[in-house]
């Protein structure tokens, strides 16, 4: 029995070709039972990325402030070091327990740096979104859990959809501004109209739906034995989604605040 784990996170899979995602040499059912993955151990990995997450974004808390001219280049040096990592684990996933640490600290750097500069125009508001983001993945754990929102076939396709625009526009974002030095979501999207907070809501949710199909996709990577080393990619996949989550929870407050 072969098991396949196709990415549902924004990040991966926008930049999957095919409907199955190979998993590397050990992707065959495994029979011992040490070497299944397990709920546990990913939840316990997941912990581990957060927590390396925070340590290296308060990093970034600390030093950018007295070094106010390294503000873009640590921003957008962290933001593609995160992407090319992430691209690399879509294709490689028997690689997480190496990389996935490695994405955890360059996320860490780029919420960081976005955290803070915040802050400096909106006091409070890094604490108000890292709380509005914990209570939302407790509260879609407990959606899913309970069976209130169901990760159906339909479900899956519809959020995939809307998460590869999201995906695409943002990427059409960054390059408008390497090129242009301008950006259409920057200019129109992050400012306090209704359309910009319409968007940042809609955003939002999907980042917000986007828990319920990384715990189905875990779940059933448990169930169907597969490797140990796919408890990383789990962890690292469902660590992307939070990591999205803030960044559009954080965005949405400043819109409100604004």
């Amino acid at each position: 029995m072969s098991f396949r784990m196709k990415s549902t996170n924004p990040a991966l899979s926008v930049f999957e070709k095919t409907e199955n995602l190979s998993l590397g040499p050990t992707d065959e059912f495994v029979v011992g039972e040490s070497q299944r993955m397990t709920a546990n151990g990913t939840l316990n990995k997941t912990g581990l990325l957060i927590l390396i997450v925070i340590v290296s974004a308060a990093w970034s808390w600390s030093y950018l402030p007295t070094h106010p001219a390294m503000y873009k280049p640590f921003f957008f040096g962290a933001l593609i070091a995160g992407l090319v990592s992430g691209f690399l684990l879509a294709s490689k996933p028997h690689l997480s327990s190496k990389v996935a640490p490695i994405y955890a600290v360059f996320e860490g750097l780029f919420l960081g740096g976005l955290s803070v500069f915040l802050e400096s125009i909106y006091p409070g508001i890094a604490m108000q979104a890292a709380l509005a983001t914990m209570a939302t993945v407790i509260g879609m754990l407990v959606a899913y859990r309970t069976g209130i929102i169901k990760a159906s076939p339909m479900f899956k396709k519809v959020l995939v959809i809307a998460g590869m625009g999201i995906g695409i526009f943002y990427l059409i974002s960054i390059g408008a501004y390497f090129i242009f030095d301008t950006s259409f979501s920057v200019n129109n999207l992050t400012n306090a109209t209704p359309m910009g907070i319409a968007v940042s809501v809609f955003t939002t949710v999907v980042a917000a739906l986007f828990l319920i199909m990384d715990f189905d996709r875990i779940e059933r990577g448990v169930q169907e034995g597969a490797p140990k080393y796919m408890e990383w990619y789990g962890a690292f996949a469902l660590t992307v989604t939070i990591c999205w989550l803030y960044f559009e929870m954080i965005r949405l407050l400043a819109k409100l605040r604004d």
